[in-house]
């Protein structure tokens, strides 16, 4: 495919849904040419950002005449949903779905295919800048994990964990609160599963307390009761 042109696209929102922004990147053949997106587009859900921004990939490459385009993109429900893989089922998406199904129709030669984020970094960086910030380092993205990870450093069970969350106000009916989504505590993201919740691991232990570190999280030697400086200079970040 060394004649066609290759494009990313990415959406994001914060929270989710949020606002939302899209990134793109569109490369011609010899890589004379790179056409970069990166627009904020107001509030709505993530697979909306995401269906914005493969639009805005469609509708740049009809404007400019191209007619042989790999498209590439991390969301599995938007590559799959639009190549007919599966049905959509949310009806905030039809429109999306239809509009872009037309849209590959005006390109002869068009093919989508799904990759993992950290193969879409260019994209997931545009749609970042869209919405004010950096795409996230390595680092930044490991920091985000789930109730169970949590307990394991800290020595509890992620039912205790899910207690604890309780009563400082981050979550509710197992559900992150505003509090936890508007302080950066937790985050939702979509998978193809549906929708999973994420917690900012350190923010998390700073705030339900360090206490129960022990000899099993990677604070092995360190004193048991600790700061959040203290976690960070004994290697856990």
């Amino acid at each position: 495919m060394s004649e066609h042109w290759k494009a990313w696209f990415d959406g994001a929102t914060v929270p989710n849904p949020g606002e939302r922004g899209i990134g793109a990147l569109l490369i011609s053949p010899d890589g004379s040419e790179r056409i970069e997106i990166s627009e904020a587009i107001g509030f709505g859900t993530n697979n909306e950002a995401e269906y914005a921004a493969l639009q805005a990939v469609l509708d740049t490459a009809i404007a400019r005449g191209i007619e042989r385009l790999v498209i590439r993109g991390d969301s599995q429900l938007v590559i799959k949903q639009v190549s007919g893989e599966w049905a959509c089922k949310s009806p905030n998406l039809f429109g999306a779905v239809k509009a872009a199904k037309l849209a590959l129709r005006q390109i002869p030669q068009v093919h989508l295919s799904w990759v993992p984020r950290e193969e879409n970094e260019a994209a997931d960086a545009l749609s970042g800048l869209a919405l004010g910030r950096a795409g996230e380092s390595a680092a930044e993205k490991r920091a985000w994990t789930n109730q169970k990870r949590i307990g394991e450093a800290l020595g509890k069970s992620a039912i205790a964990i899910g207690k604890l969350l309780d009563q400082h106000g981050l979550r509710k009916d197992k559900l992150p609160t505003q509090k936890a989504l508007e302080g950066g505590f937790a985050r939702v993201q979509d998978n193809h599963f549906g929708q999973q919740v994420l917690w900012h691991q350190a923010k998390v232990i700073a705030a339900i307390g360090t206490d129960s570190y022990i000899a099993k999280s990677p604070l092995a030697g360190c004193p048991q009761k600790v700061l959040l400086k203290t976690v960070a200079r004994c290697g856990t970040m």
